[in-house]
């Protein structure tokens, strides 16, 4: 009598690495700096029609030039405890 045990083809092994991969794979946290769509250590310029739909930082520089005509839907934050912090927490991430 022959038993019945899994049977593993070619492709199936070859998967198996990836499989293990995924299964360890951990989320990227990004804390305050995930509001934000833009954020610099030392300038912004916009230069078209854009429309940001979140916020827009720079730190530990300040210059944000462009805005108007771009604009931006979320809070421009300047070389403050807020752009510093989001600085800080896409470091970390």
């Amino acid at each position: 009598m022959r038993s019945r045990g899994v049977r593993w083809s070619v492709p199936s092994l070859l998967l198996l690495p990836l499989l293990a991969i995924g299964a360890y794979a951990d989320s990227i946290t990004l804390g305050t700096a995930g509001s934000y769509v833009v954020l610099a250590g030392s300038t912004v310029t916009n230069t078209g029609p854009s429309v940001l739909n979140g916020n827009l930082g720079v730190s530990a520089g300040s210059a944000v030039t462009g805005f108007p005509p771009g604009i931006v839907n979320g809070t421009i934050n300047k070389a403050n405890g807020p752009a510093a912090q989001a600085q800080s927490d896409l470091t970390a991430a």
